[in-house]
C-alpha cells in the first residue's frame, strides 16, 4: 500500500516540480517587463535632477522599463520589442556617468541575448555610441526655442505675427494651467484627444509621443 502511494506521489512531484522550474525560467523575464514602484519614484528623481532633453519627461510613462547604472544615479529608459532594447533618448544621470552607462546597458543586453538601439539622441555622445558598436542613422532634427530671448517682432516674424493676430481676432486664447490638474479640466482634454483620435490613422502613438494618461497629465503643465 506504501509503495503504491509512493509511486502515485512521484507523478505529483513531477508536475509540481516542471510548474516550480518554468517559473524559475521565466520570473526574470516577467520581472524585466515589470518597473516596481519604487524604481519609477527613483527614475522620476533623476529626471527632475538631470533631465536634458524634451523626452526626460516621457520617460516616466508606464511604458517603460528602467536599467539603473551601477551607481544607482543614472538611467535607461527602453521597452522591449521582440529581442530588441529600443531605449527613449540618451541615458539620464550626471553628464560624467553617460558614456560608462551607454557601455554598461550595450553589456547588459548582450547578456539577455537582446539587441539595443537608442532613439532620438542628442548629438554630445555619438562618439561613445559608435565605440560601443552602435550604427548612427540622422532621421530628423528637433527645433529648440529659447522662450526666454523669444520675441514676435521684427521681419523674420512677419509671417507668425500675422498667423498669432489671425487666431486672436477668430477669438482663441492660450492658457497655462499648472498642476495639479482638476476633473473638469482632464474631462475637456480627454474630449479634444478623442476628437483628435478620430480624426487620425490609428490609435494612439506612444512611445516618444506620449499617450493620454490622466495621471500622468495631472502632474504636470498643460496650454
Amino acid at each position: 500500500r506504501l509503495a503504491r502511494w509512493f509511486l502515485d506521489s512521484l507523478a505529483a512531484i513531477q508536475v509540481l516540480g516542471t510548474i516550480y522550474g518554468l517559473i524559475m525560467v521565466l520570473r526574470p523575464v516577467i520581472y524585466r517587463r515589470t518597473v516596481l514602484p519604487a524604481e519609477r519614484k527613483r527614475a522620476a528623481e533623476i529626471a527632475k535632477r538631470y533631465g536634458r532633453s524634451s523626452l526626460a519627461h516621457l520617460t516616466l510613462l508606464p511604458d517603460k522599463i528602467y536599467y539603473f547604472s551601477r551607481s544607482g544615479n543614472s538611467f535607461v529608459a527602453y521597452t522591449l520589442v521582440g529581442n530588441i532594447a529600443l531605449a527613449l533618448g540618451d541615458p539620464i544621470g550626471p553628464e560624467e556617468e553617460i558614456l560608462q552607462v551607454i557601455a554598461e546597458f550595450t553589456t547588459y543586453c548582450g547578456r539577455n541575448d537582446w539587441h539595443p538601439a537608442f532613439y532620438q539622441v542628442l548629438p554630445d555622445y555619438l562618439s561613445a555610441y559608435e565605440a560601443c558598436g552602435y550604427k548612427i542613422l540622422k532621421i530628423g532634427e528637433e527645433a529648440v526655442v529659447d522662450l526666454h530671448n523669444f520675441t514676435l517682432s521684427g521681419n523674420k516674424q512677419k509671417s507668425l505675427r500675422q498667423a498669432v493676430n489671425r487666431m486672436v481676432r477668430k477669438g482663441y486664447t492660450t492658457e497655462l494651467i499648472h498642476p495639479p490638474l482638476s476633473d473638469e479640466i482632464l474631462k475637456q482634454l480627454r474630449e479634444v484627444s478623442d476628437q483628435w483620435l478620430r480624426n487620425q490613422v490609428g490609435g494612439e502613438k506612444r512611445f516618444s509621443l506620449g499617450w493620454f494618461d490622466p495621471a500622468y497629465l495631472r502632474e504636470y503643465p498643460v496650454i
